[in-house]
């Protein structure tokens, strides 16, 4: 028989939402502002990462209300809106009530009324979360494969002694045939790929036009795209140095993280793609004018 448990109610959540996107959006609808003087493409591209950034944002606000935990005839569901993580009573090894604090978040998301992610708990170690509230009592699950999973339903002893009914199906899987959590590899590197190939075109436009620019080149610009420091052409070189910053800082946390959480590999991949096309237009903007 399916069960339902509502997680521990955290108060404020939207308004906590609303005052972050508004902090958020007024440089960033500044910055809009000004730059609608400029090319078009600008005022498109910030227009797009304004979007991006505030649902985002918002879409957090709404999580935390709207997750619970569902027993079902094979799996354990967390449904956290538009995404469910499914834990299959057999790759669980034990579930028991826990008191501890989370102290360091890894990688994931934290939010007045929404905890998910990865985290270092307090005497815990390295856990994978999703909870409404940062200290109390947990439901600590720990998988086949030595993860552990720990959830805040909003009372933990019933949903301990619910879960302990299908405690004779716990644990008959074996390490190797664990997959919860985990996203496909081909997710994995197709989103690695993607911003290691609009780096390549990024660099691979800087050294086709690089022999036909002028010694002297514009290198900085005003809110109105007017050239305001000129020097030589090869601090281009710098500015490759910079945007190469972003495929290894994207590679590095989708290779260590990504496989858990698809929504946020995804966002990454669009977030660092978007922002190595606006480099690459000011490539092409610099070209334009010399």
């Amino acid at each position: 028989m399916e069960k339902t448990f509502r997680p521990t109610q955290t108060k404020n959540t939207m308004v906590w939402g609303l005052i972050l996107v508004a902090l958020i959006d007024i440089p960033l609808l500044l910055i809009f502002f000004l730059g609608i003087q400029g090319p078009i493409f600008f005022s498109i591209l910030m227009g797009g990462i304004l979007i991006l950034i505030d649902g985002l944002v918002l879409s957090l606000a709404f999580l935390g209300k709207r997750m619970n935990y569902k027993l079902e005839k094979d799996d354990l569901t967390v449904n956290f809106g538009f995404r469910k993580r499914k834990i299959p009573y057999s790759s669980i090894c034990n579930v028991q009530l826990s008191s501890t604090k989370l102290l360091l978040r890894l990688f994931g998301a934290s939010w007045p009324g929404l905890h998910w992610g990865l985290y270092k708990a307090k005497d815990v170690g390295h856990v994978w979360v999703y909870s409404t509230k940062m200290k109390g009592d947990f439901i600590s699950i720990n998988l086949v494969d030595e993860k552990k999973i720990a959830i805040s339903p909003e009372d933990p002893k019933i949903f301990l002694d619910a879960i302990n009914a299908w405690k004779s199906r716990f644990g008959t899987d074996s390490p190797s045939e664990m997959k919860t959590f985990e996203t496909t590899r081909k997710m994995v590197y197709a989103q690695v790929l993607a911003v290691a190939a609009a780096f390549a075109v990024f660099l691979g436009y800087l050294l086709w036009i690089y022999p036909s620019l002028p010694e002297i080149i514009p290198v900085h610009f005003d809110f109105n795209w007017n050239p305001n420091r000129w020097a030589h052409k090869s601090e281009l070189f710098i500015l490759a140095g910079t945007v190469a910053i972003f495929p290894i800082i994207n590679t590095i946390l989708t290779i260590k993280f990504g496989r858990y959480a698809k929504e946020i590999l995804i966002f990454l991949g669009v977030i660092f793609i978007s922002v190595i096309a606006l480099f690459l237009y000011i490539l092409y903007f610099i070209q334009s004018i010399v």
